[in-house]
């Protein structure tokens, strides 16, 4: 029987053999029903496009009514599918309201992108979208500190695999036995935990580590990225020796016009216009004379040993 309970649905849509609502469809009712789905979505880019025949547009717009019925009936037979994925997500942050709600909205985006001719089943088409769905959701917002959806999977099997061996064990499992059921190394056990225990960070205060018996707060090994880092400021302050060497190797003239033509003195790009008018030449001449400074610069020894132009 049908889940749709519109009488005149019943002439349209093929009959399904399903017992229930949450009894899953036959392979031949989804290939029917993403028939009609697919079929809708025609009908409405024409109707788009614009219709003049009264006659046409109102078989399109029953082609649209039945696809709307098709794609509930789709909908519904398959909430199965949508608790038994949200299932494997419990363990999360995330309510069982809030993991049903983001597999609904998988399991639409698959009814719309469905393509019965590749041969493949609407349910095992359907589990990947609603199970991306979840998973994004749960990285997204399962967390007080987002991770990226494939560490986030990582973490969710880390977890699993550890609650697993635990009930097997009947104790915490180490980190070599962990690696060996999940087949990975032991720095990928670690690298994961790691980031599993500061996205579970509320604070930036929280302490989430220790060094020489102090406790090291999360803020602590947060990256700073207007710090640059030592290395950078070491080759930087030796490429600035470089070029201030290479500037005096040129003419007063020539130095002059390439510090007030990249800002030296006033630490803004002097125009063109305004080093024209400065030195009384056209744009063009002084746009040459800067080309030739710049080349002259890049022979010298100062520069060439940086291997690439500065």
């Amino acid at each position: 029987m049908l889940f749709t309970q519109e009488p005149n649905v019943y002439e349209l849509l093929p009959v399904v053999a399903a017992e229930s609502p949450g009894n899953l469809l036959s392979h031949a009712d989804e290939i029917r029903l993403a028939g009609l789905v697919a079929k809708g979505k025609v009908a409405g880019a024409k109707l788009a496009r614009g219709i003049n025949s009264a006659a046409a547009a109102a078989l399109l717009n029953n082609d649209i009514a039945v696809a709307e019925y098709a794609r509930t009936e789709l909908l519904v037979r398959n909430q199965g599918l949508v608790g038994n994925v949200a299932r494997r997500y419990f363990e999360t942050d995330l309510t069982h309201e809030d993991l049903m709600q983001e597999g609904q909205i998988g399991l639409l985006k698959a009814i719309d992108r469905y393509d019965p001719n590749l041969g493949t089943r609407f349910s095992t088409y359907a589990v990947w979208w609603i199970r991306q769905a979840i998973g994004r959701a749960v990285a997204n917002t399962g967390r007080p500190i987002r991770l990226p959806v494939n560490l986030d999977q990582k973490v969710l099997k880390l977890k699993r695999a550890q609650k697993r061996l635990a009930q097997q064990l009947g104790r915490t499992a180490t980190e070599v036995e962990v690696a060996g059921h999940l087949l990975w190394t032991v720095a990928v056990v670690r690298e994961v935990s790691r980031a599993a225990s500061l996205a579970e960070v509320d604070s930036i205060d929280e302490i989430v580590g220790s060094k020489g018996g102090t406790g090291i707060e999360f803020h602590e090994v947060l990256p700073d990225d207007e710090v640059a880092r030592t290395e950078d400021q070491v080759w930087g302050t030796l490429r600035n020796k470089d070029i201030a060497a290479a500037l005096a190797e040129l003419s007063p003239k020539e130095a002059f016009i390439l510090r007030l033509r990249f800002g030296f003195y006033a630490d803004q790009d002097c125009a063109l216009s305004n080093l024209s008018d400065i030195l009384a030449m056209s744009r063009e001449g002084v746009r040459q004379a800067v080309n030739r400074i710049i080349e002259k610069l890049q022979r010298s020894p100062h520069i060439l040993r940086w291997g690439e132009p500065i």
